[in-house]
């Protein structure tokens, strides 16, 4: 690859000029007076317009919830759109009561939309401050506006709905003394939910504990707290939960047989409020498990893994590097972002079956940060950076393969190289069909000097045998020790103390021996290992590399100081600044994946060695074409000959692929008893790949039908247009 055959473009740091960040709500971490949790049902149309819903509103106190109201609530235009459902509904709360927690008996009440949203959700969520609480809680929000519009500030790109309409014989759409509610999807797993400033606020809605005792301020409003269960238990579990799915994970009961979605049934209300009661009973076990990790955040705060990560550094007293050091180089900063790249990812044998063995990394990530050391740059007071041109120089002319199976060697990797590219095997982020940005590790020749980082020059001059040609090299040093540093316990049982040892080795370790424990519930063990994987995933990497996309006014732009791979910085305007999470640190990040392509050269080198072959690789594993006594196989394009003459690939026998999985133990950065192998045999099957992370392995059954791994169901990777919305487990189930 050259430079002038193919355009190539690399990240950036960019600094905006002012200084506005994403504001968020600030939800106290302080216990809500209430509860409100409701859900609704749907047309079965395109549209999904409301028919009905359920609500429960409860008191909590130290002797546990107490319910305080039930009740049932339908669309203002119900009666005349659906006269039959409508008298269904009016039939069944006629013979309903609900037995309140207070201990008296009372009839279900049927409230109109309008009047719920004003009698209920308005008084409960927004005067007396209680928590909003749903499944997939936007789309029940948006099912009770009567009008949406587009986000502004804050919420740019997302929805505000308008719940309270006019009242009649004023001017105004909407009742300018209730808040609209702001619903930005952040991805697929969670959005940001608020309440506005109302036009016309109350005076006890600009007081900010909601009592009368104080005097009102001005420049308050109450943003409410709206928690989505399924983001909670995502941020808890890093699993992507249905209700039923949650409720079956956490031991509560779930959801009831509707008998038919779309008409009104007294099987389908019963169904309804079964929906609402297990809502509320999951809410309180995922409270239940959120209280036992020793963070400080809200729940609704509780976005993601990482958002769980950082509360667990936030509570050791780990404090971001660009917060206690303000004025690191933002050039460094540009030059570890031109770096950046993914985890690799390839197909090297397409729509060809082969035979296979998976080879996959135990914690990747975690495992490299542990190798680099990464965790004496958490715990340092400053990180300087350093001229290391001659240094990097020679060790990448010296370094072997034997030398990167060296644990001393992986310290030395945290730094950047300037080199000037010459076919070297390098990352690159090029247009490689003329039109769309794609990643791929190839020869690269480039006439002006590029960063990258040293993990992956060592990965280059292992692959091609010649050192790339360094024009300036950066280390990074950590200078003293940060002060504030506190032990704590992983969900309550995990002590984790930043001063003695790092708390990423510490999870990975605790994860395998809590797997083989024999004292502790299944579902027990399952939760806190969960919980171990993804704080220690999301911690070690997914943080340092956080960017949040702002999205600007239409026809606005920001004014941002570009620092990249150039020497100097250049002005320049965007429509959708990026701003840096909290603990992002590009020169750490980069040294992180680059370190993970290193151990996929790693095995890459050591396969070719023994003349084998491999289908993919993929982030933290790879494919190794073999079979029981290795040989060659049929794969039309390649070198080799059958003796046929038809086109073939070598295969290693399984003792040779076992041989190249021991060798990995001399990289092991753990206790032996608790992690034995950072190289796992994850899978033997037959391998049918078509591009990078789309492929497949199964074996055959008795019929010639595939029978696919546990561990390893085929990739739907890019399918989404194809897949069928509905969740197959709950099909299956609602058909017995």
């Amino acid at each position: 690859m050259t430079d002038r055959t193919l355009p190539i473009a690399h990240r950036v740091w960019a600094e905006r000029s002012d200084t506005k960040r994403r504001s968020r709500p600030d939800h106290r971490h302080t216990v809500p007076p209430g509860v409100l949790v409701f859900d609704t049902e749907t047309t079965t149309d395109r549209a999904q317009a409301l028919k009905f819903g359920a609500w429960r509103y409860y008191r909590l106190d130290s002797d546990g919830p107490m319910l305080l109201d039930e009740g049932l609530f339908y669309a203002d235009d119900l009666p005349e759109r659906d006269p039959g459902g409508y008298a269904e509904l009016q039939r069944y709360v006629a013979k309903r009561s609900t037995f309140l927690g207070t201990g008296r008996e009372r009839r279900i009440r049927l409230l109109s939309q309008s009047e719920f949203v004003e009698k209920v959700f308005f008084a409960a969520a927004y005067r007396l401050r209680a928590r909003v609480v749903g499944f997939n809680l936007p789309f029940d929000l948006s099912r009770l506006a009567i009008r949406a519009s587009e986000g502004r500030d804050a919420n740019r790109g997302g929805f505000s709905l308008v719940l309270a309409p006019g009242k009649v014989g004023t001017p105004h759409k909407e009742r300018r003394h209730r808040p609209r509610v702001d619903i930005k999807h952040a991805n697929s797993k969670f959005a940001f939910m608020s309440f506005t400033k109302p036009a016309d606020p109350d005076l006890v809605d600009l007081i900010p504990d909601g009592s009368t005792d104080h005097e009102p301020d001005p420049g308050y409003a109450w943003r409410g707290r709206f928690l989505d269960l399924r983001t909670l238990a995502f941020a808890l579990t890093g699993i992507a939960y249905s209700l039923q799915g949650a409720c079956d994970a956490f031991g509560v009961q779930g959801k009831d047989d509707p008998g038919s979605h779309g008409k009104i049934t007294e099987q389908y209300i019963d169904y309804c409020r079964q929906d609402t009661a297990a809502t509320f009973d999951l809410y309180v076990a995922l409270s239940a498990e959120f209280e036992r990790h020793p963070v400080t955040i809200a729940p609704e705060r509780a976005y993601s893994p990482a958002s769980m990560a950082k509360a667990y550094l936030d509570a050791m007293g780990l404090r971001p590097i660009l917060d206690r050091q303000s004025d690191f180089s933002p050039e460094v900063l540009g030059y570890a972002m031109s770096t950046f790249f993914g985890g690799r990812a390839e197909c090297r044998i397409r729509r060809v079956p082969v035979p296979v063995k998976l080879l996959d990394f135990t914690s990747m990530y975690p495992t490299v940060g542990t190798l680099m050391d990464l965790h004496r740059f958490r715990i340092a007071a400053r990180v300087e950076v350093v001229d290391a041109t001659s240094e990097v120089q020679e060790l990448l002319e010296r370094v072997t393969l034997e030398d990167a199976f060296d644990q001393d060697l992986w310290p030395q990797l945290v730094g950047l190289v300037l080199i000037k590219p010459d076919g070297d095997i390098l990352p690159v982020r090029a247009a490689y069909d003329g039109q769309t940005w794609g990643i791929g590790v190839n020869p690269l020749t480039s006439s002006e000097p590029l960063w990258y980082s040293i993990p992956d020059c060592v990965a280059s001059k292992l692959l091609t045998g010649r050192p790339p040609r360094v024009v300036r090299a950066l280390r990074l040093v950590p200078v003293g020790r940060a002060r504030g540093l506190r032990a704590v316990k992983l969900r309550g049982v995990v002590p984790l103390d930043p001063a003695a040892d790092d708390p990423f080795r510490t999870m990975v370790e605790e994860r395998q021996r809590i797997r083989r424990r024999t004292d502790l519930p299944e579902g027990e063990k399952q939760r806190l290992a969960r919980a171990l994987k993804n704080v220690a995933n999301a911690g070690s990497f997914g943080i340092l590399a956080e960017f949040n996309r702002d999205e600007l006014p239409k026809g606005k732009q920001a004014r941002v100081l570009v620092h990249g791979r150039c020497e100097a910085p250049f002005e320049d305007r965007v429509g959708g600044p990026e701003d840096p999470g909290r603990y992002c640190f590009p020169p750490l990040a980069t040294c992180v994946t680059g370190a993970a392509r290193l151990m996929l050269a790693l095995v890459e080198r050591c396969v070719t060695d023994l003349g084998g072959s491999w289908a993919f690789c993929d982030t933290d594993s790879m494919a190794i074409v073999c079979s029981a006594r290795g040989g060659l196989v049929a794969c039309p394009g390649s070198p080799e000959r059958l003796p046929d003459g038809s086109e073939a690939v070598r295969a290693l026998s399984f003792g040779k692929v076992e041989s190249i999985r021991r060798r990995f133990a001399a990289l092991n950065p753990y206790d032996e008893e608790a992690v034995p192998s950072i190289l796992k045999d994850e899978a033997t099957a037959t391998c049918f790949a078509i591009s990078a992370k789309r492929y497949v392995l199964y074996d055959l059954d008795e019929a010639g039908e595939p029978v696919f791994p546990k561990k390893h169901p085929p990739s739907e990777h890019g399918l989404g247009q194809l897949l069928n919305p509905v969740d197959p487990d709950e099909a299956r189930r609602s058909r017995r």
